[in-house]
């Protein structure tokens, strides 16, 4: 198969959905020799700020000169991005061929009963190239939950890392921040060590920590006190941590705490024999780059993407925009899953937003825009729907009336990488 025929082939196995479940993938993988267990992971679940928390980790870890895996998702840009190795896309070709390879055995298991789904299809491809690159550690991105996930297939991390919890994917994970919390944590190992974001609910600090102690492992609880913002603004935040000056280039100041979880990741390794130094955390988290994250696509007009699509990330996109957008009018193209917490975001942004464009994401979950216009509407928006993205940016460009007018764009990922390519060629 080429390029185009292994996407579609993995595209195909959308229809078996979702199915939470290590069994199939375990037999997948063990039909490939097991490449998972000869590779080292740094595994990193929670609700939001586990892509930046990522990117923060594997920029530092390359800067220090290790062979850096990185696996994320959904991608923006690329399909591709998912998998990544020193920061470079798996190739077109190398992917194909992993493809191939692979399909005959998920085909011999379909006929058996067992159906490989798409990220679990994704994730076997990774770890064979993860291997085949022979990569010194690996950045590990949960897709969905934790426990039954299919990243939490690897018996052993370095590290696992639970970033800020949030209510998201209620309809699979439960309701409650307990049971998304026990999710999570299902990735905590026998006598490992997991590093854990310090601002969570008491309820799901009460599960992780006591799925710390059935592990036996060691949790540390990462402490934002001592974190002095100096300066702070669209463009990125500079910070001082443990007396060392830092600079990040994503927007929000959530980042910067997203940055000291990586660095006490990164400090952590440290201990466990990693040679990191100080100047390769310092050059590493001012070069992570991590698009549709509070992302200016342009300055004039003032447009900004961002993946905001639950309630912990629509909170942190409004504190945000309390703090640098307080006296600017905003334009919101917004486009959402009718399984997020639609209601939430809409409630915690909806008043903030001047005029809103409703539209739906290429996405079969995809909230319809007229039942997400009422939605933002109710909260005194005025809300128009756009028949096509094309059309939104049109309608986006047409309110603007003054030069301190933003466009911003959120609601879903999947939202902003179609969103993003049509910006970046209307635009400087």
């Amino acid at each position: 198969m080429n390029y185009i025929e292994s996407r579609n082939y993995i595209n195909s196995l959308l229809k078996f959905g979702m199915k939470p479940g290590l069994e199939r993938i375990r037999k997948l993988l063990k039909k490939l020799g097991s490449p998972q267990n000869k590779l080292k992971f740094i595994h990193v679940a929670g609700t939001n700020g586990k892509g930046s928390t990522c990117t923060y980790i594997s920029s530092v870890l390359r800067e220090a000169g290790y062979k850096t895996g990185l696996f994320i998702s959904p991608f923006v840009i690329d399909f591709r991005e998912r998998i990544q190795v020193n920061g470079k896309m798996i190739g077109e070709h190398e992917f194909s061929k992993i493809v191939t390879e692979i399909k005959p055995l998920v085909d011999e298991m379909v006929e058996l009963g067992d159906t490989i789904t798409e990220f679990e299809m994704i994730t076997v491809v990774a770890m064979v190239w993860f291997l085949r690159e022979r990569c010194d550690i690996v950045v590990l991105e949960v897709g969905l939950g934790g426990r039954y996930d299919a990243t939490n297939v690897i018996e052993n991390s370095e590290i696992s890392v639970i970033t800020s919890i949030s209510l998201d994917h209620v309809n699979i994970l439960g309701d409650t921040l307990e049971s998304i919390a026990y999710e999570k944590s299902g990735i905590i190992k026998p006598n490992g060590t997991t590093i854990l974001y310090g601002e969570q609910s008491i309820s799901s600090l009460n599960i992780i920590k006591e799925e710390v102690k059935k592990n036996f492992a060691t949790l540390i609880i990462v402490n934002f006190e001592n974190i002095k913002v100096l300066r702070s603004d669209i463009y990125g935040s500079e910070f001082i941590y443990k007396e060392d000056k830092l600079f990040i280039p994503l927007m929000g100041k959530h980042q910067v705490k997203n940055a000291v979880l990586a660095i006490n990741v990164l400090e952590s390794l440290r201990d466990r024999g990693y040679i990191i130094s100080k100047q390769n955390i310092l050059d590493g988290l001012k070069k992570s780059f991590f698009p549709s994250r509070l992302e200016v696509l342009s300055n004039a007009p003032l447009i900004i993407l961002d993946g905001a699509h639950n309630l912990g990330g629509a909170q942190a996109l409004r504190k945000t925009i309390d703090e640098y957008l307080y006296d600017r009018n905003i334009i919101a193209i917004v486009g959402m899953l009718k399984d997020k917490d639609v209601f939430g975001v809409a409630n915690c942004l909806g008043e903030r937003l001047d005029k809103a464009i409703a539209v739906e994401p290429n996405n079969k979950r995809a909230m319809r825009k007229e039942d997400l216009a009422r939605i933002i509407m109710s909260h005194g928006t005025y809300t128009i729907c756009a028949q096509d993205l094309s059309e939104a940016i049109d309608r986006a460009l047409s309110f603007i009336n003054d030069k301190n007018d933003v466009i911003l764009i959120f609601g879903s990922l999947y939202l902003a990488s179609e969103l993003r390519p049509i910006i970046k060629k209307i635009v400087k």
